[in-house]
């Protein structure tokens, strides 16, 4: 469970970690998924999270794939910063979350962070 996805420093978005084909089909995630990252950084470096969710509805992207009802970590990330005005700065963002069937899965996407500039 792995993507990779951007974002202006100065941006705070809603992020998706479609985990729908790492799912049986009759299994969803449960509870509240714990959001870390590294590399683990303080001040203007560091990344905030919302409080994650899981989707309550059937969600379409735009490539046409579907993410099932239960299968999808949605959190809002900002904060951050480059590397340098030149070169982004690439964080794991890890979701650690527990399914109805009783597995522990942690979904991962790298969050490249663009200057603003």
């Amino acid at each position: 469970m792995s993507i990779t996805l951007e974002k202006f420093a100065a941006e705070s978005i809603l992020f998706d970690l479609d985990c729908t084909d790492n799912l049986a089909a009759d299994e969803t995630i449960i509870g509240s998924p714990v959001m870390t990252y590294f590399p683990v950084l303080t001040g203007a470096d560091a990344l905030t999270f919302g409080a994650p969710v899981i989707n309550t509805a059937l969600i379409r992207y735009p490539d046409g794939k579907l993410g099932k009802v239960g299968g999808v970590v949605q959190v809002r990330i900002s904060g951050g910063t480059p590397s340098n005005t030149t070169t982004p700065r690439l964080y794991s963002v890890l979701a650690t979350f527990t399914t109805s069937t009783g597995n522990t899965f942690v979904a991962r996407m790298k969050l490249s962070i663009l200057s603003n500039q």
